[in-house]
């Protein structure tokens, strides 16, 4: 089953959130979100489709994927997922073992595993081993807003909304203060800071916020590798602590494990090395008594494949949705969460495909 096409796609929608996006790479983010795919097809006509994370319109990192990875995939046995995602690693990784040609292989990764589930007729939570559940709870992972009022009033939305979880992008004390006094005990509360503190400065944070009940605390430590820094804030004692969205591989999350820095992993699947890494990171979880919880600020394939993974897993995890609502839905509506849940596609593959019109409407 040779791969004959290969095409990097990206695309943009504009959303409306009600605050700033959480991510930022000069100046302020523009309220659209990426959806970079990669599209691979076989000599059969089989189509697989894949997502690298990206964000800003990065047309780059678009190029990137096709001009130095793509090639490289064209005329290999699609069925090889893990011969190939080694191969474009270790060709590839003096270039950085995270970053966007590591997003790229995630993609490839991805897009392999939805190749291989059409073509053997069974969705891709069974060729992970089955699902355990039908459908998979969500959690609304809020924009940041910077008062106190405009954050309890996008908690409050999303309690409105049948969402049990919310997490916070807040680092000021008064509007995370706030969020957790408008959940009332109606949903439990997280905090998502994106590594702004040095140790001694997040040691600080972590005591100011012990008294709030926060659901768990996820990377306070700037770089995020420091793991012997994020295992100081842990063995504070005052929170559960989160990590991972920034880690390339396997071996990432030995060394924070073996660092004691994390109660939490959260490996993302368009970053991490797809669906074939995630799966090996679930079983080192698992081993080690470590929480395994994906990150996904996604919305294309790697969204979807995130389900199938939290599916296969015997503690079905809570599933990470940005709490944003899009111009246009890639699929239709289909990962739209109802009350609070995200039913499990039962097609082939992904078990979606994204709609073409869209794709068209808003290429980048």
């Amino acid at each position: 089953m040779k791969i004959t096409a290969a095409e990097a796609i990206l695309v943009s929608i504009p959303f409306a959130g009600g605050g700033t996006p959480p991510w930022s790479f000069g100046g302020k983010p523009a309220n659209a979100f990426d959806t970079l795919f990669v599209r691979l097809e076989t000599e059969t006509g089989v189509v697989g489709w894949g997502e690298a994370f990206s964000r800003n319109r990065d047309a780059a990192q678009r190029d990137l994927i096709q001009s130095r990875l793509l090639p490289l995939v064209v005329g290999r046995n699609a069925f090889e997922i893990s011969k190939i995602k080694h191969d474009l690693e270790f060709r590839l990784h003096n270039f950085g073992r995270s970053g966007a040609l590591h997003y790229g292989i995630s993609a490839i990764d991805i897009a392999l595993w939805d190749i291989l589930g059409k073509t053997c007729g069974r969705p891709l939570v069974d060729l992970l081993g089955g699902r355990f559940a039908d459908e998979i709870e969500v959690y609304a992972s809020l924009m940041r807003y910077g008062t106190a009022e405009a954050v309890a009033a996008a908690t409050e939305d999303a309690i409105q909304r049948g969402y049990r979880f919310v997490k916070l992008h807040e680092v000021e004390f008064e509007p995370i203060r706030a969020a957790v006094a408008a959940a009332g005990g109606r949903a439990q509360v997280m905090l998502d800071t994106n590594c702004p503190w040095s140790v001694a400065e997040a040691l600080r944070r972590d005591a100011e916020l012990a008294d709030l009940g926060l659901y768990w605390f996820e990377e306070p430590v700037w770089p995020p590798e420091n793991y012997a820094g994020l295992a100081e804030i842990r063995a504070a004692g005052n929170h559960r602590i989160a990590a991972g969205e920034n880690a390339g591989s396997l071996h990432d999350f030995v060394a924070m494990i073996a660092a004691s820095a994390i109660d939490i992993a959260q490996p993302d699947v368009a970053k991490t090395g797809g669906v074939t890494e995630l799966m090996r990171i679930a079983t080192l979880c698992e081993a080690e008594g470590v929480e395994f919880l994906p990150h996904c600020a996604l919305f294309g394939p790697g969204q979807v494949a995130t389900l199938h993974i939290h599916a296969a897993q015997r503690s079905v995890p809570i599933f990470e949705r940005l709490f944003c609502d899009f111009e246009a839905e890639l699929y239709g509506g289909a990962t739209l969460p109802e009350a609070g849940f995200i039913p499990l596609p039962k097609g082939t593959g992904l078990g979606l495909d994204p709609d073409p019109e869209v794709i068209a409407k808003y290429r980048v």
